[in-house]
């Protein structure tokens, strides 16, 4: 009987363990990439998204908020190598929303590490070249996205790793997409 048990509390214990697996940081792989050479004068970042601090919207709780991530990805990737005309790089969307996830009722609940929240994360950047007299001579758009839900047993910092690895997998979503669409939209631009 007592055997029994032992083996019933160990059972009951090891649901109690936390089994979460936190994912490694892949950082930003575009950062190995040479810049995108732009036959411009200047490039201009505006921004459109405007970030609410009321929930649903959780973007401005990250480490790095995706509009100031967008901002650096301009900084690193497009060098503009002119002597006439402008790029405008338009921040369209960069937010992440939460959503609460229902735990395990009951008794079984107090057994169970649920999932607690999802994350769903979008980015969208248009890149448009105008002449020296406002003329839009052509633009290039990219969106990207990604979801994560997080285990009710995270801590704080465990929960801002796993946003770094959920914004730098959409960051190098976002890289490869302009990366292509400004090389085929935009290629007279393109030195």
């Amino acid at each position: 009987m007592r055997l029994i048990s032992l083996i019933g509390l160990s059972v009951i214990l090891s649901a109690c363990t936390p089994s979460t697996r936190l994912p490694e940081p892949v950082g930003l792989a575009y950062l190995a990439n040479k810049p995108i050479r732009l036959n411009v004068s200047r490039v201009e970042v505006i921004k459109q998204y405007q970030s609410s601090s009321n929930r649903p919207h959780v973007e401005n709780d990250l480490p790095v908020p995706p509009v100031a991530m967008i901002q650096q990805w301009v900084q690193d990737r497009l060098l503009p190598i002119g002597k006439t005309g402008y790029a405008v790089v338009t921040i369209e969307e960069a937010s992440v929303l939460e959503t609460p996830l229902k735990g395990t009722p009951g008794f079984k609940g107090m057994f169970t590490v649920d999932q607690s929240e999802q994350y769903d994360a979008r980015v969208s950047v248009k890149i448009e070249i105008f002449d020296d007299f406002g003329k839009s001579k052509g633009f290039a758009y990219a969106r990207a996205h990604g979801s994560r839900t997080m285990g009710e047993d995270l801590t704080f910092g465990q929960r801002r790793k796993v946003w770094i690895v959920m914004m730098e997998k959409i960051m190098n979503n976002l890289d490869e997409e302009l990366d292509k669409n400004v090389k085929s939209h935009l290629s007279s631009f393109v030195s």
